[in-house]
């Protein structure tokens, strides 16, 4: 009698243990991949320290972007930038550096959206006063040259102070153009 209250208490202890293996399995999470990929917010890749290279259409470097930090989201295809810096090759003879808190760019576009401190800088060359834009937001066509924005700015080049909304510019031929609300001091 003995034997069988073993095979009895053996059978009870597997058939407890392969039913809670089942219903397990049924609540676990990484048992549907489908499930996990659809989850909203999960990130591609997440790059520290990153460096992107643009290039024109001859496979020659054209420009450089450096962050701080770059995480895709697979999601809507966007690639965001943290604490940037994009400057161009000197052979291009563009002498402005940009400088954004916040970039994001799509995989399906060619331009970069910057927002925060938004800083586009010529660089200090002898005798000439270097010439600061600074923004909230912009939009850079680096292959183009073309940064443009509808929100205010202020530019400054040495003493001298304008302020206005909006501004397009030529990176490559220095031309700047102020959209509207212009407003300039000028200091002797």
């Amino acid at each position: 009698m003995d034997i069988n209250q073993k095979n009895l208490v053996g059978i009870v202890v597997l058939t407890s243990f392969a039913l809670i293996t089942w219903l397990w399995s049924l609540q676990n999470p990484i048992s549907d991949s489908n499930e996990m990929q659809n989850l909203p917010g999960l990130i591609g890749y997440y790059l520290k320290d990153t460096e992107i290279t643009g290039t024109d259409s001859e496979g020659n470097t054209l420009y450089w972007i450096k962050a701080a930090s770059a995480e895709e989201q697979p999601g809507n295809n966007h690639l965001i930038l943290k604490n940037l810096t994009t400057q161009y090759n000197p052979s291009s003879n563009v002498p402005w550096v940009l400088k954004a808190s916040h970039g994001e760019v799509s995989n399906s576009t060619s331009y970069l959206n910057l927002s925060g401190d938004v800083q586009l800088t010529t660089e200090n060359k002898e005798g000439i006063s270097p010439t600061t834009i600074q923004t909230i937001e912009l939009r850079l066509e680096p292959e183009n040259f073309i940064a443009e924005t509808n929100a205010p700015v202020s530019v400054l080049i040495g003493s001298h102070r304008l302020e206005a909304v909006g501004f397009r510019a030529d990176l490559r031929t220095n031309q700047l153009s102020l959209k509207s609300n212009v407003y300039g001091q000028f200091s002797p």
